[in-house]
Order: C-alpha cells, then structure tokens, then sequence
C-alpha cells in the first residue's frame, strides 16, 4: 500500500503513472471518507494523471500531532506534490473538499493551476447543509464513529459493492480529525478571498440538488476565471452516480486549459461550441450537461 512521508503524518497516497509533459489532478475528499469517492471517475479519465490521498485522519492515512486545519491540509497537498517531483497540478474537490482546494489554490497558486469542483461550495450558509455538518460535528463527540462510517458511505454509494468499500476504509478513520475537518468547514472564511483567485475553475453540479445548484452559482459569481455546469436530474452524488459525464466534461475542459489556442478565434470558438453541443453540453451560467 503506498505511503508517503508527509510531515510528521504517513499519508495514503494512490496515484497513475504520471503522463510526461500532462498535468496531473490532485483529488480532495470531504470528511470521514476517503479519496476511494474518485476511483470510478478516475477509471473514466483514460488520458489523465490522477492523484488520490486520504486526508489525514481519514481511511489509511496517520492522524500527525496537529489541529487538522484546512491550512495544514493545503500544505500537505503541496507535500503530496513536492515528494512525487510533481511541479504543477490542477485540484479536483468533492463536496466540502472544495474548501480546502480553494485553499490550496490560494496559498499555492504557481503549483495548483487550476481546479475542478463538483457539487462545491464557498460557504455553507444555508440551514440544511449547515444543519447537517453541526449534526455530524456533534455525533463525531457523542457517537461511536462506527454509525458515522455507516451513514456517509451510505449516502454516497450507487452500490452494495461501492458501499461496503467506501465504508470500511471511512470507519478506518480518526473521529477526532472528522470533528476537525468538519469544523474547519463550517468556519471557513475563504469565501472573502476569492476575488484574489485567478486560476480557472471548473464548477460542476446535478440540476437535482436544488441547494448545491445556489452553491455553484455563488461560486461561479465569486471566481472570475470559471465556467458552469450542470448534469440533468442528477443529484448531488455525482462521483458515483455521474462518473462518465464528470469525467467527459473534465477531459474536455483539461483539454481546452492545455491547448487555448482551440478557442484563439471566433471561428475557433464556434466550432469548439458545436462539438460541446454536439455532446449535449452547453455552457454558460446556465449550461447543462444531460446524462450519459
């Protein structure tokens, strides 16, 4: 099993063979669970670099002695990059992964180039996500951590099968750290900083999940290099779900920030357009992306 010397903490690291002259994609989970969420959109991504780690404190990854802060976690993210000789690399978040990604992306802008966030957010100011990170926070002190595995596997897997993996690496984890990450989450305040964020950004959300679908559009309101989309009736499960469409619209906005010179023209851009179209992609603020 792959291990990486990070700090004073062992990290779980699960990485491709590093594509020569590609950037890679740096994968971020939300708390309990691990970086296992990526492993079927990574399979649907053929011709990009994936990285997976486990936060620390989550799955096989060692707690270390410090508070986990979504600081400690951004520079571990760079840690992650620096032990693999890996100079540059866009992030991929999922869920309140993109907190830290957004501070990673901040703090290390000459080394993250670029993200991708799905069913992301700036803030959680809403009641229901909030309520809902305040009930984990608490059950992370008052309950075992067994029954906490349990239900964030089960609220993400499309299986059985994916279920009982996502679950027994979550229960794997440091209850403690959870607490912390959750709480980390709750009181971020990078929202105030992304004005200062030039880095593009893709935003990807499930037209199903009407609460994540006000998250992308404040992100998309706040990040001034970014572009929006949505997958039809899909929730905000994606990862899992949605895997082949997240992958085509990753694969194709990866392809575009290696190769601007597609979109240089106005005929250049039309003819990119239609082949999107083509794909039943549309962008914009509004645009969607159907199933696949």
């Amino acid at each position: 099993m792959p291990f990486l010397n990070v700090g004073d903490a062992k990290l779980h690291v699960n990485h491709d063979v590093i594509i020569k002259d590609s950037v890679p994609v740096l994968c971020v989970h939300p708390p309990c669970l691990t970086s296992r969420l990526f492993t079927a959109m990574q399979e649907k991504l053929m011709s990009t670099s994936i990285i997976r780690f486990d936060i620390r404190g989550h799955g096989y990854s060692e707690a270390g002695s410090g508070k986990l802060t979504l600081s400690l976690i951004a520079e571990d993210m760079r840690r992650v990059l620096d032990t693999m000789g890996v100079k540059k690399a866009y992030v991929c978040s999922y869920g309140a992964g993109s907190f830290p990604a957004l501070t990673a992306m901040l703090a290390y802008p000459d080394r993250f180039i670029g993200g991708i966030l799905v069913s992301g957010a700036t803030a959680y100011t809403d009641i229901i996500t909030r309520s809902k990170l305040q009930a984990a926070f608490i059950s992370s002190i008052l309950c075992p951590k067994e029954p906490i595995a349990f239900k964030a596997a089960l609220n993400e897997a499309d299986s059985k099968a994916s279920f009982e993996e996502l679950h027994a690496e979550a229960k794997l984890g440091d209850s403690g750290k959870w607490r912390e990450y959750t709480a980390a989450c709750l009181d971020s305040a990078v929202q105030k900083k992304l004005l200062q964020l030039k880095q593009p950004v893709l935003v990807l959300y499930g037209t199903g999940d009407k609460i994540g679908q006000g998250h992308a559009a404040e992100l998309r309101r706040r990040l001034s290099n970014s572009e929006l989309y949505g997958i039809i009736g899909a929730d905000k499960q994606l990862l899992l779900k949605e895997p082949a469409t997240v992958a085509y619209v990753m694969s194709q906005w990866i392809e575009k920030q290696a190769h601007p010179e597609i979109a240089d023209t106005f005929e250049e851009r039309e003819a990119l357009l239609r082949q999107l179209s083509a794909q039943g992609i549309e962008e914009g603020v509004h645009g969607t992306v159907p199933r696949h």
